[in-house]
């Protein structure tokens, strides 16, 4: 197989899956929005911004640039939907591969919703000895677009550095994919704020009428080890108030746009 121009050769043996890619009415069925929808352009607007800090972001030693978290102050904020859609816009956009890792393990999770909750994934990555973690990637219906499942639980107290060391192994063997990762809200969880430390940039999704300010500061307090934090504000424009609180556009769930922290 000769890899589509751009690919490096280690991106040619995730075409050689034999498991059957996961399904674009699947895909749907777990929130990926179509052309017709509002969402559409403002996903795309996103997409371009992220790829504009990547591009800007400098090597650093523990960091790598193609690691963006997407996270929420609070769980139900639409972080899932918005890494989903800004991964397939990033794949069909600009087709540049990208892994969508499911970082979560909870109920509604993405794992749950493509019907990954049996499979290997993030939990057995953390085996960085292992030279060909790409195994652990399952295809989709949309070229360039992969996903890393949760997978098994790790265990206590080698959860947070051996996931963060897994990613940036993932992300040396596969020099020319994006990894956005879907993590747990991060003040219901550490594994955001441990990701940002080696993240390029981390993407902060805040619901309209529902995230407190409060809550937005205290999530960018933990997030700040990463040199780029954005706000995806969701659901709605944004204006002065005690919330974030606007003149409802969509009633779906939108990302509106991505703002410089």
């Amino acid at each position: 197989m000769v890899p589509p121009a751009g690919w490096s050769q280690a991106a040619a043996p995730l075409q050689r899956n034999d498991l059957a890619p996961i399904a674009g009415a699947l895909l749907h069925r777990a929130g990926l929005v179509d052309a017709a929808s509002p969402a559409w352009e403002e996903i795309a607007l996103i997409r371009e911004q992220v790829l504009r800090s990547i591009e800007a972001t400098p090597p650093a030693e523990g960091r790598q640039a193609r690691l963006v978290v997407i996270t929420s102050s609070r769980s139900g904020e639409g972080k899932s939907f918005t890494a989903l859609n800004l991964a397939a816009s990033i794949a069909e956009g600009a087709h540049r591969p990208v892994i969508l890792v499911d970082a979560e393990r909870s109920a509604g999770s993405l794992t749950d919703l493509l019907g990954l909750r049996d499979a290997p994934g993030l939990g057995q990555l953390r085996d960085t000895d292992d030279p060909d973690p790409i195994g652990l990637l399952r295809r989709t219906e949309i070229p360039d677009l992969f996903v890393l499942p949760h997978g098994a639980v790790q265990p206590a107290g080698a959860q947070s550095s051996a996931m963060t060391d897994a990613l940036l192994h993932l992300a040396k063997r596969l020099s020319d994919h994006i990894i956005l990762l879907d993590t747990p809200a991060c003040l219901e969880s550490s594994i955001a704020g441990v990701l940002a430390t080696a993240a390029g940039q981390v993407a902060l999704v805040v619901e309209a009428e529902r995230t407190k300010r409060a809550e937005v500061e205290a999530a960018l307090d933990i997030l700040d080890a990463c040199p780029t934090l954005q706000l995806v504000l969701n659901r709605s424009a944004l204006r002065v108030s005690d919330r974030f609180r606007a003149r409802a556009a969509h009633t779906g769930n939108v990302a509106a746009g991505a703002h410089q922290a």
